[in-house]
């Protein structure tokens, strides 16, 4: 089943900064729930606290009620939770294909309906449906990932967390540094991912395009919530725009 993630009142601390300020908001299960905001407002440190990467002065963090503040990233992806990190963090010594397997690390055998489904046949299956999403990855699957253009690079970023099956997956700043045309593509494909009933929190500059895909969104200054709202008002608030997005 799809996630829902809850933050409330989450503050986290870098030495004397306070990087998040007293920060609640809800991802509602099968949204796409967008964090918009200029550099250095907080984006890529909430993201990071909901994955475990970053430490949670105080507040908390539920999933599905649950409270996984401060756990280790590798039980929160136990959990069904994915991020494809700003950067991303390729393995250059690997293939794509490799480096899409490292991905389903945390995979397990399932049961449904009486079946057992091995972890193999889990992984196959994944693999299949991420050169489904991304074609190009198929072609180069025996390529070295280094050897990606910048845009292939982000797909197999996205790839490798889909690996692992997230229900809810977690997207920091996929289309930094893109092409208009590729950035289009990959924002089409979270479409996709979202009909599939996948829970997506997602962390973006590129305002516009998100506000087009998201349900939701959030927008970020200097650590605080400035505002929230319905994707598709908030799109058509000029003022907010050019104020807090840049747009």
């Amino acid at each position: 089943m799809p996630l829902t993630l809850e933050l409330k009142n989450l503050v986290v601390d870098y030495g004397i900064v306070k990087a998040l300020k007293d920060v609640s908001m809800t991802v509602e299960t099968g949204s796409i729930v967008a964090i918009l905001g200029a550099n250095g407002a907080g984006k890529t440190t909430l993201i990071k606290s909901v994955s475990g990467a970053v430490k949670v002065a105080s507040g908390k963090i539920l999933l599905d009620g649950e409270e996984i503040t401060n756990s280790e990233p590798y039980k929160i992806a136990e959990k069904n939770v994915m991020q494809s990190p700003e950067g991303r963090m390729i393995l250059a010594g690997l293939t794509v294909e490799e480096n899409l397997l490292v991905g389903a690390y945390s995979l397990k055998s399932l049961k449904i309906d009486g079946q057992t489904i091995s972890k193999k046949q889990r992984t196959n299956d994944l693999l299949t449906k991420v050169f489904n999403y991304f074609p190009i990855l198929k072609e180069r699957r025996k390529q070295q990932a280094s050897t990606l253009s910048g845009g292939e690079q982000q797909m197999l970023a996205i790839g490798r967390a889909l690996m692992g099956d997230p229900e809810l997956l977690l997207l920091d700043e996929p289309s930094l540094g893109l092409a208009p045309l590729i950035v289009k593509d990959i924002f089409e494909i979270l479409k996709q991912i979202k009909k599939e009933g996948k829970t997506i929190l997602i962390v973006e500059q590129n305002a516009y395009q998100t506000l087009k895909i998201a349900d939701y969104a959030y927008v970020l200054e200097l650590g605080k919530v400035k505002f929230e709202g319905k994707a598709k008002d908030l799109i058509k608030d000029e003022q907010l725009m050019k104020a807090y997005l840049g747009e």
